[in-house]
């Protein structure tokens, strides 16, 4: 079979070589009625481009690493989505990798990665330090982490907490509960606790830790939610509870205890969850959450690849009210 050459696309689709060149390595100065007709040419040509041999030749690369600690929440599926989406219109290409929250694991990844010469890393996990970060010898860009010299990308988490405990202190709940997976430094939850508990200093609340919600979907988290619904109830009986998660997963997990239950919403219990993912709107009750600006975080990202500085970007927090509050 011939191999297919950039003078064949260009003369498919009535482009100049230099036009189609342009499309390769930098689509963003092209029209997008003129990247559609080269974009219709390289699928009919069934054109692949030999993305190791290009980097070779012009010492630049269009590859972005991405590693994950896993995908089974909103929040890493969407920020993923707004990567592959935001980052095409530059020309970037995606290497996608989930660690499974093991450091070995990522270490292993990230020589891999390395080894394609990436324009650089996104990084969503927490297993290595700030100091190993540093030392990759690689631009990393993180999302939803703190600390170390490195571009990072974050939420305004403290004020995301803030604005769950004063509506729900506005909704006139007697107590206030957060309820979490894990308690790190280095999580964005934890300014988000830290915001609740700023506001609640004068009001009953409790942090309800668990490590059995790690994966909303799972039968250990099914079970703990359980347990701690069934924990809340019986200890604030003649209260109503005011509920503040750490993501729209738990949230919705929570959600659907309470009416298994037959607890009422938002009678007795509020529930806030944090994301504003695609799950809050269509849960059975869509779920009043935190906005974090997924697309702006992904933006950002994504213009960092181009002009690397190592500072935080901190992305405004914005309260959305649904079903689940009154």
């Amino acid at each position: 079979m011939k191999k297919v050459k950039i003078k064949d696309i260009a003369e498919k689709s009535g482009m100049s070589l230099t036009t189609v060149s342009r499309y390769f390595n930098h689509p963003e100065l092209l029209s997008q009625d003129t990247k559609n007709s080269i974009e219709v040419a390289v699928k009919e040509l069934n054109y692949s481009q030999d993305n190791l041999a290009r980097i070779l030749v012009t010492g630049k690369s269009n590859l972005v690493g991405a590693i994950f600690p896993h995908l089974h929440l909103n929040f890493y599926s969407e920020i993923l989505n707004q990567l592959i989406k935001q980052g095409k219109s530059k020309g970037y290409s995606f290497i996608v990798y989930t660690s499974n929250d093991s450091r070995e694991e990522e270490l292993e990844l990230i020589n891999n990665l390395k080894s394609y010469r990436i324009k650089g890393l996104i990084l969503l996990s927490h297993m290595l330090s700030g100091t190993e970060i540093e030392n990759l010898g690689i631009p990393v860009i993180s999302i939803e982490r703190s600390g170390g010299n490195f571009k990072q990308i974050n939420n305004d988490n403290f004020t995301g907490g803030k604005l769950a405990a004063e509506l729900l202190i506005q909704n006139k709940c007697d107590v206030f509960v957060h309820i979490n997976n894990g308690y790190h430094e280095d999580w964005p939850s934890f300014k988000r606790i830290v915001g609740f508990e700023y506001v609640l200093k004068d009001y009953p609340f409790e942090i309800c830790i668990d490590e059995g919600l790690t994966d909303p979907y799972s039968e250990v988290a099914r079970q703990a939610m359980r347990r701690l619904t069934s924990q809340l109830i019986e200890k604030y009986n003649n209260k109503k509870i005011g509920i503040f998660c750490s993501n729209d997963d738990i949230a919705n997990l929570l959600q659907r205890e309470c009416i298994i239950q037959g607890i009422r919403i938002p009678e007795k219990i509020e529930i806030i969850g944090y994301d504003n993912s695609p799950e809050s709107d269509y849960a059975v009750y869509p779920i009043t959450s935190i906005d974090q600006n997924i697309p702006l975080m992904a933006q950002i990202a994504i213009e960092s690849l181009e002009n690397y500085l190592p500072h935080e970007s901190v992305v405004p927090a914005t309260l959305v009210k649904k079903r689940t509050t009154q």
